[in-house]
């Protein structure tokens, strides 16, 4: 068995899982349930860190992949999932940090009313963060699709 695709395959469990938390994260938050919001989003940031570790690690004892032998249309949906995986990164860490400055944790009521503005953005950049995260998902289950079948 190839490490690489079984790295890759525990990516995509952590991504799921990362997926499934987001997912019920905003379930949490449309029943007004903060401190369980907080806590998946919070859990579902520190898969990705570990994920954001894990790479160079990987990267340093397996190597990277031989993108020439792939298809043309397995490295554009590399290229697309990349992408939606920094649009995660990004508007997760924006509404993470704009949870923090408006302290929605410690008094959500006052934050609403004192910054509307800034908790709007803090929802958008977290709606962004989870559509990137569900697309990230499932481009990485076509590219791990992709290479089991190179693998044969």
């Amino acid at each position: 068995m190839d490490p690489r695709l079984l790295y890759w395959t525990a990516a995509w469990l952590n991504m799921a899982l990362v997926t499934a938390l987001a997912v019920a994260g905003v379930a949490a938050i449309r029943s007004g349930r903060i401190e369980a919001h907080r806590a998946r989003m919070i859990t579902a940031s520190v898969l990705v860190g570990l994920f954001l570790v894990s790479y160079p690690i990987k990267v340093a004892l397996l190597g990277r992949e031989h993108l020439a032998a792939w298809p043309e249309l397995q490295v554009a949906i590399l290229r697309f999932h990349e992408l939606c995986i920094a649009v995660m990164v990004v508007g997760g860490s924006t509404a993470l940090g704009l949870a923090r400055a408006l302290g929605l944790r410690a008094a959500p009521e006052e934050a609403r009313k004192r910054r509307p503005g800034l908790v709007s953005i803090h929802r958008l950049a977290g709606r962004i963060a989870v559509g990137g995260t569900v697309l990230g998902l499932l481009s990485a289950g076509a590219i791990l699709a992709g290479m089991w079948a190179r693998a044969g």
